[in-house]
């Protein structure tokens, strides 16, 4: 569907057509836009095409009543038995469901863990600090730079056992 310089859809032939209304059923306007979609058509050039080859009395019921089993030629019945996209995949959905649920579980019992190993990194840095006042040294000695550095390295392999700092 191109469109010209001011976004208008471009004329398919040098017939100018005029705006035209008509009231349709959401049903019926759905159908035929998902009918000229297939066919890679706007609506008004699908139905100017089936004026055009003279299709419009076969697919209407001569008695002016609608015949709902009467589908758009580009919607089969194989398309209709299959359920609709939202429902075609709910196995899927399901296990989807299941995984969420399983992986919330994991991430609760790991943000529970990280919790505890923040409360034990605490517990283990303040027994660090006091070891250090045990010293009698000060921070700027190089034994107390030496102690307080395999302290953090001793913390370090409690509280991340399978890293390795060396």
């Amino acid at each position: 569907m191109k469109r010209d310089i001011q976004g208008k859809f471009a004329l398919k032939n040098e017939d100018y057509r005029l705006v035209r209304s008509l009231r349709l059923t959401d049903s019926t306007w759905v159908a035929l836009g998902i009918t000229s979609e297939c066919l890679g058509l706007t609506r008004a050039d699908y139905l100017e095409q089936i004026i055009g080859e003279k299709a419009l009395p076969s697919m209407v019921s001569p008695s002016n009543t609608r015949n709902k089993d009467a589908l758009p030629p580009c919607i089969t019945r194989q398309d209709m038995d299959s359920p609709p996209s939202n429902t075609r995949h709910q196995e899927e959905i399901e296990v989807l469901k299941a995984e969420i649920q399983n992986l919330s579980q994991k991430n609760a019992a790991l943000m529970e863990r990280i919790a505890i190993a923040s409360c034990q990194v605490v517990e283990l840095e303040l027994l660090r600090d006091r070891i250090l006042l045990d010293l009698k040294l000060g921070k700027q000695a190089p034994g107390y730079k030496a102690v307080q550095k395999a302290l953090n390295r001793f913390i370090a392999e409690l509280t991340y056992p399978n890293t390795s700092v060396f």
